[in-house]
């Protein structure tokens, strides 16, 4: 179940990139989170091996940021760890400047909803690697994201038959309830080890690695991200609650939760034939 070792970080970025975890962890950040922002670091140290994140300039960081075949969602959330990053050095003085103060907004367009066809997540059910067939009835079943599924324990299953859920910390650190089936609750139950999907150095696989299986298990173009529109979009046509998925997904606002629900062509066109005038 384990992934490729991982590359180690530069030396030169590795104290002060623990000294950045660190500052999130007392800020009370989730782990998910503050592991997304390790990772962006580490992909940004590894693109730029000579570079020292104590002279890094803005320049540079702009050319990162404007690297093409990211999504504007990945490339607003590489520029949040990047300020949060060098804010963090130049507020404990280990910079005199800030290079990512000025760093251009991200601009990222309304997009609609694309819940993936249960056609291609019974491709992805019929896998050969359990690994990939377990992370595609729990995102499909409970809408978690892809980090807080990589990260999942057994010990979050509570409950009894009848009445299962699970405790997930989400983004901000902030924790929900989300209800799962016996036979879900049963099969997590049944896994030995501490972490649903552990890894060979004793954590769990990280979420790129899984989130990679998982896609290449899918047709083209299908990812974890889009098994959690599926859900949003599932959940919010059986209930007509928005405000239940929205906690069901952990959102901090309805907003963001619209962009994963899409509407049914039929219900549109149900919409636009009431609001049809009859002419004399």
């Amino acid at each position: 179940m384990s992934g490729p070792a991982p590359t180690p970080l530069p030396v030169r970025w590795q104290p002060w990139v623990e000294l950045f975890e660190q500052e999130q962890q007392a800020a009370n950040r989730s782990p998910n989170t503050i592991a997304t922002r390790a990772s962006h670091l580490k992909q940004f140290a590894l693109a730029h091996p000579r570079s020292n994140p104590l002279t890094v300039s803005r320049d540079r960081l702009v050319e990162w940021l404007a690297r093409p075949g990211w999504s504007p969602a990945y490339r607003r959330s590489m520029r949040a760890t990047i300020r949060a990053f060098f804010t963090t050095l130049h507020q404990l003085g280990h910079r005199d400047d800030d290079p990512s103060r000025t760093l251009p907004l991200v601009r990222e367009p309304r997009s609609k909803p694309r819940p993936c066809p249960d056609a291609a997540v019974r491709q992805a059910l019929q896998s050969p690697n359990p690994v990939v067939g377990l992370a595609v009835r729990i995102a499909t079943e409970t809408g978690l994201r892809r980090a807080e599924i990589a990260a999942l324990r057994v010990d979050q299953v509570q409950g009894e038959p009848g009445g299962y859920w699970l405790t997930v910390t989400g983004k901000g650190g902030h924790q929900r309830v989300v209800p799962i089936a016996d036979a879900l609750a049963a099969d997590l139950l049944a896994i030995p080890t501490r972490y649903v999907f552990p890894a060979a150095s004793g954590g769990h696989l990280s979420p790129r690695w899984l989130g990679k299986l998982v896609a290449a298990a899918m047709p083209a173009g299908w990812t974890m991200h889009t098994l959690r529109h599926r859900f949003g979009t599932v959940a919010y046509r059986a209930t007509g609650d928005l405000r239940a998925v929205q906690e069901l997904m952990g959102h901090a606002s309805v907003a963001t939760t619209q962009r994963y629900t899409a509407v049914s062509d039929d219900a549109m066109r149900r919409a636009a034939q009431a609001a049809a005038i009859t002419l004399p």
